[in-house]
Formats: C-alpha cells, sequence, structure tokens
C-alpha cells in the first residue's frame, strides 16, 4: 500500500521510505523530548534514585539540576506546590520542551 504526498502545485509525489526517513530524522529531537517528558511523568517523584550528576560524583554541595526530574515529576501529577519546591525551576523546564516540541513538530517538512 502505497500513501501520497501533496506537492506544490496540487500534484501528488508517492510517499516512500526515503520520505518517512526524512520526516523522522527532522522530528527525531522532538521524539526525544517527549520520550524524555513521558519517562519523568511516569516516575515516582518520592524514590530516590541513582544519579549520573557529574557534579554529584564530585561530591559537589551545590548542583543547579538535581531535583529537576522530581520536579516535573510532581508537576505531571498535579501538585504545582511539591514541584516548585523540589526545584523552581521545574515549571518552566516543563514549558519550555513543550514549546520547543512544538516548534519542531509545526515545521514543514521537505522531500528530496
Amino acid at each position: 500500500m502505497q500513501g501520497y504526498i501533496c506537492g506544490m502545485k496540487g500534484g501528488t509525489i508517492p510517499f516512500t521510505r526515503k520520505h518517512a526517513w526524512q520526516y523522522f530524522r527532522q522530528r527525531l529531537e522532538g521524539f526525544v523530548w517527549i520520550t524524555g517528558l513521558v519517562l519523568m511523568a511516569v516516575m515516582s517523584p518520592q524514590n530516590t534514585h541513582a544519579s549520573l550528576c557529574p557534579l554529584k560524583m564530585v561530591n559537589s554541595g551545590f548542583c543547579p539540576g538535581c531535583g529537576l526530574g522530581h520536579s516535573i515529576a510532581w508537576l505531571f501529577r498535579g501538585d504545582v506546590i511539591q514541584s516548585f519546591e523540589a526545584h523552581p525551576l521545574g515549571i518552566l523546564a516543563v514549558a519550555v520542551l513543550l514549546w520547543r516540541v512544538w516548534a519542531i513538530f509545526r515545521k514543514p517538512v521537505f522531500y528530496y
């Protein structure tokens, strides 16, 4: 079964695997951000977990990103106060990521 893409002057061109790959490649960043947000939404914010934070590994007292994942997890559960307490920039981070995903997926894909 072959699909078609609307061409520039009202004509159609066949949709091929090459076009599917071009669409996916141009949208890959958006898929990565969506996956990250979904994973943070389903993680339990109460649990502590292993961290890949390099500042935490060298026993630095301060890390600007620690708590951001927990903040996003609390936000997806609707607890804005707990989200803000986990990390003040969690709400802003979700807003920026959603805007970025929207900007990626609204761009037209030019097939060659």
